[in-house]
């Protein structure tokens, strides 16, 4: 998106607003699009919101985890600074959302809810082209977008362990080893089992690979149409969701949430960054992973437990709108030259 050897100085006021307008107007646009057709439907058709739930958890986010896993080409070296990367941020902003929310007052009930739409951010459906985006006027787009998919994973399998634990926190009535029974059967669990089955079948079977993948050719279309459906179904569940959110007394503390996922979460990133010693290419596209809008799943993981769906609604709803202020910034100041160690070979 920004030539990256430039200096900062060489960009107008115009150039910037033009980039939010791109960020917002091919990325964003269609979220918000595809969300608001699941409003429509929901106040007009009634849409049943467990169904969609079902579709979601148990149909298109296996599919899309399997077809990730499989498709990807990225070194081990680049996975392992990915995977920690990902996971140190993902410690840390637990720990700043938790003392935030304590700080304020949130009551015990909300602060999971709260917690899950700072720590699991929308790395897939937002995430992967913006980082095309960002990369693809120097050719890297695909290059950034295979790491980025290492960022959705570990946020997925994160999300379907730690964020059951935190989801189901809300119910009082549910027992630690509920809480593990429930993780042992979700699908998305077993789609990275069979990824990495798959994986390690694939090197066992060496040059007859490829032989083997041709004759099973209708399985893997399966998986290909049904992940293409993620998107959709995903954003018109938060959109039939926001449409059942009421106006009442219970008030949400949806700005902290916003601000600590768009704001404190970039600014954390750099600091894991400049922590590991990541530098140039890598560490713009870490730093750009990190500033994505509130992650659908953790909306859905709140319907799944009933523990404040409206909170994560919402959340879902005004980062993902705000997303193209801070997400430009982050990239102009990720590709900018501004910060020392960011420019190629830096």
């Amino acid at each position: 998106m920004f030539d990256c050897c430039l200096p900062i100085a060489t960009y107008a006021a115009a150039d910037l607003a033009s980039q939010l307008w791109q960020v917002f107007y091919r990325v964003v646009m269609p979220v918000l699009m595809l969300a608001g057709v699941g409003f429509v439907l929901q106040r007009f058709a009634g849409l049943d919101m467990a169904t969609l739930k079902r579709l979601n958890f148990y149909f298109v986010i296996p599919a899309l985890i399997y077809y990730s896993l499989l498709t990807s080409d990225v070194s081990a070296g680049d996975v392992g600074v990915v995977v920690g990367f990902t996971v140190t941020l993902l410690t840390g902003l637990s720990a700043i959302s938790y003392l935030a929310m304590r700080l304020r007052g949130i009551p015990s009930d909300q602060r999971a809810a709260g917690m899950m739409t700072v720590i699991f951010y929308n790395s897939g459906n937002f995430g992967l082209p913006v980082q095309d985006l960002a990369f693809g006027p120097a050719g890297l787009g695909a290059w950034a977008m295979g790491r980025q998919v290492f960022v959705m994973i570990t946020q997925n399998f994160a999300t379907f362990t730690y964020g059951v634990f935190l989801a189901a926190s809300g119910r009082k009535d549910r027992h630690w080893k509920d809480n593990l029974l429930h993780i042992a059967k979700f699908p998305p669990m077993y789609a990275i089992a069979a990824a990495l089955l798959t994986l390690g079948i694939a090197r066992l079977l060496g040059d007859s690979a490829p032989t083997v993948a041709g004759a099973l050719e209708p399985f893997w279309r399966v998986v290909v149409y049904v992940k293409e459906a993620f998107l959709a179904i995903a954003l018109c569940t938060l959109g039939a969701q926001l449409a059942l959110v009421t106006r009442g007394h219970n008030r949400y503390p949806v700005k902290l949430t916003v601000v600590l996922r768009l704001m404190v979460a970039p600014l954390l990133a750099l600091g894991v960054i400049y922590a590991f010693g990541v530098r140039g290419y890598l560490a713009q596209m870490l730093l750009i992973a990190s500033c994505s809008p509130t992650a659908v799943n953790s909306m859905l993981m709140c319907l799944e437990f009933k523990n404040h769906p409206d909170f994560a609604a919402r959340s879902v709803f005004y980062s993902t709108l705000l997303s193209p202020i801070t997400v430009t910034l982050v990239i102009f100041i990720a590709q900018s030259g501004l910060l020392p160690g960011f420019a190629p070979g830096g």
